[in-house]
């Protein structure tokens, strides 16, 4: 498991490539930190990029599937401070059917769905632990010894 690190600097087009989108890739300005989390599972490497603003109320930790040179994107979980609710942009199809280099498709779905009463609607991400917290509890990366939880 490869931690990372929370930085400010405007992200590089190396760290979350999605071939299908402008500019080859996902990436995020200075208005956000960021950190990338990789790890292996199945016998698969995974990215996790975790980012967020306080000042926007913006969170998102979004899950993705190495491939050779480009990412599929699995999951998002996130919150936006432009509508309520904590939700999920996730995929229940299997991971190599999934179409590599695009971050949203067709095959996702939101839960809850847009308009439906959401259980958690505060945003809560108040500095760098309680987002690398909230990322590691929901995609249960909570069993790694180096984390404190």
């Amino acid at each position: 498991m490869e931690w990372g690190t929370w930085e400010d600097a405007k992200m590089s087009a190396s760290v979350f490539p999605l071939s299908k989108r402008r500019q080859s890739s996902f990436r995020l300005g200075t208005a956000y930190r960021w950190r990338l989390v990789r790890f292996e599972a199945c016998g698969y490497r995974f990215r996790l990029l975790l980012a967020f603003s306080l000042l926007k109320e913006q969170y998102r930790a979004t899950l993705a599937l190495e491939g050779d040179r480009d990412l599929t994107v699995l999951a998002s979980y996130e919150f936006h401070g432009t509508h309520p609710g904590w939700h999920l942009l996730a995929t229940c199809d299997d991971i190599k059917d999934v179409r590599p280099g695009v971050m949203i498709g067709p095959w996702q779905r939101r839960f809850p769905r847009a308009r439906v009463r959401h259980r958690s609607v505060e945003f809560g991400i108040k500095d760098d632990d309680t987002a690398l917290n909230v990322a590691a509890k929901f995609f249960r990366l909570h069993k790694a010894k180096d984390l404190l939880l």
